[in-house]
């Protein structure tokens, strides 16, 4: 019997943890795993979204819980970033005035992701984009790993003065691409952060400013996204606030180096998990 998901917001405390430690264990397995991956480069998303499938949560749901894991995942990132000083030092009219473009455009991406055309394909959706995503992802983690690698040196030469990062900003290429990424990461969302540091980087910017913008653009796009989802009630609370407890646990994890050096163990059993997962909810309609 399937568990009644949408019921979940309705029971007390008590009720609730013993809900999900019964019916939503799995989730919280795939949230530690993609907490970990999202350290060493992204790409958690592949694995939430398909366990949230085989869940069996309802399409208007699924959406809204899993973004609320992305939203305090992308939490602690920005926090390590700022505490390091990585952060590029632009004045604050032009941070406040980016962080809410996208916040805004991903506010529309949430608004698109719960009309009829997408919740009733979204079963077969998910799967098509999350293998277009993994074969982008593929060519980033192993292709470009040079480039990848890099990121944890911290070198100086890895970081841009202010004036380069503000004219990247100011280039129509690059707001468009924000836009999008941005609209993209309210309707779906994997990839995302991979998607931003490859904009970034394409404008010309070092690893470690890329890496910087993208860690804020992602939490930017992520909370406009939840804030849209909480309002039209389309998040289920404890399968969201317990999946980012699970997902932050797995991210510090991943932080240690032992966890980079096995990096490419860890992203080749992400995609064979995610396939898996895949696979067997697509089954259920043949």
């Amino acid at each position: 019997m399937s568990p009644d998901w949408l019921s979940l917001n309705s029971l007390s405390p008590i009720e609730a943890i013993q809900f999900v430690l019964i019916y939503a264990w799995p989730l919280f397995i795939a949230a530690l795993i993609a907490g970990l991956i999202d350290s060493i480069g992204g790409g958690g998303g592949l694995i939430t979204i398909p366990t949230l499938l085989t869940l069996g949560v309802p399409a208007p749901l699924l959406l809204g819980s899993n973004k609320c894991i992305s939203c305090f995942g992308s939490l602690p990132a920005v926090y390590r970033y700022r505490k390091a000083g990585l952060l590029p030092e632009l004045p604050r009219s032009v941070w406040i005035r980016l962080f809410l473009a996208a916040a805004l455009f991903s506010v529309f991406g949430a608004y698109l992701s719960q009309q009829s055309l997408i919740l009733d394909h979204l079963h077969f959706l998910v799967p098509v984009l999350l293998f277009t995503v993994m074969g982008f992802m593929l060519k980033r983690w192993f292709w470009d790993e040079k480039k990848l690698k890099r990121t944890a040196s911290l070198s100086i030469q890895d970081i841009d003065p202010p004036l380069p990062i503000e004219r990247a900003l100011q280039r129509t290429t690059t707001r468009l691409g924000i836009a999008s990424i941005s609209t993209y990461d309210g309707v779906f969302g994997p990839g995302t952060g991979t998607f931003f540091l490859t904009l970034f980087e394409g404008q010309g910017l070092k690893t470690i400013s890329a890496n910087a913008m993208t860690k804020i653009f992602n939490l930017a796009s992520n909370l406009g996204a939840l804030l849209w989802f909480a309002f039209h009630a389309k998040v289920i609370w404890p399968l969201g606030v317990g999946g980012a407890l699970f997902y932050l646990c797995g991210n510090y994890l991943g932080a240690g180096l032992v966890l980079r050096r096995g990096q490419g163990l860890i992203r080749i059993v992400v995609i064979l998990a995610t396939s898996g997962l895949l696979i067997k909810h697509l089954l259920r309609y043949l």
